[in-house]
C-alpha cells in the first residue's frame, strides 16, 4: 500500500478534497492532543484570509477552560487543491495543511466570499469525531425604498 508520503502523483476528484484533507489534519492533531480547532476568517472588498487558528486540548473536568495549544511545527502528509484542479497529496507542514482545509471549506460552499461586502466565519473541527462544521455569515447592503404620487 501507497501512502501519501511515497506517492507524488496521487490525486483525487475536488468533491473528495475536504473529506481527505480532514482526515489528514485529524490524524495530525491527534499526534498532539488536539480535540478542537477552530479556524477564524474574515474579508470584505476584495480581500480576505484566514485571521487565526486557535487549537485546544480536550474539555477538562468541573467546568475549568479548556487549555489553548501552541502550533506544533510539525510536518503532515495531507492534501491541497490547486486553483481550478483536483486534489493532489502533498508533504507539508500542520500549520500550512489547516490553512488549505480552511481555505477549501469555505470555497467549496460560499466561492468569493471575500468580495463586496464580504463575509467572515468559522470552521470548528472536532478532532476525535472527525468533524468539521462551519457558520458562515454573509454581509450585504441593503435599503428600503418608498414612492410617492399626488394628483390635485
Amino acid at each position: 500500500m501507497t501512502t501519501l508520503a511515497e506517492s507524488n502523483t496521487a490525486t483525487a476528484a475536488r468533491d473528495d478534497a475536504p473529506k481527505l484533507m480532514l482526515a489528514a489534519i485529524c490524524a495530525c492533531a491527534r499526534l498532539h492532543g488536539i480535540a478542537t480547532i477552530t479556524i477564524s476568517y474574515d474579508g470584505c472588498g476584495d480581500e480576505g484570509g484566514i485571521d487565526g487558528v486557535t487549537l485546544s486540548g480536550p474539555a477538562l473536568a468541573d467546568g475549568e477552560p479548556v487549555p489553548e495549544i501552541a502550533m506544533p511545527d510539525m510536518p503532515c502528509s495531507t492534501w491541497t487543491v490547486p486553483y481550478r484542479g483536483d486534489a493532489v497529496a502533498i508533504e507539508s507542514t500542520f500549520e500550512s495543511a489547516l490553512d488549505d482545509l480552511g481555505y477549501e471549506l469555505i470555497a467549496q460552499n460560499h466561492a468569493g466570499w471575500e468580495n463586496g461586502e464580504g463575509a467572515f466565519g468559522e470552521v470548528i473541527i472536532d478532532v476525535e469525531a472527525g468533524r468539521a462544521t462551519h457558520d458562515h455569515n454573509t454581509r450585504y447592503v441593503s435599503y428600503d425604498s418608498t414612492a410617492y404620487e399626488w394628483e390635485c
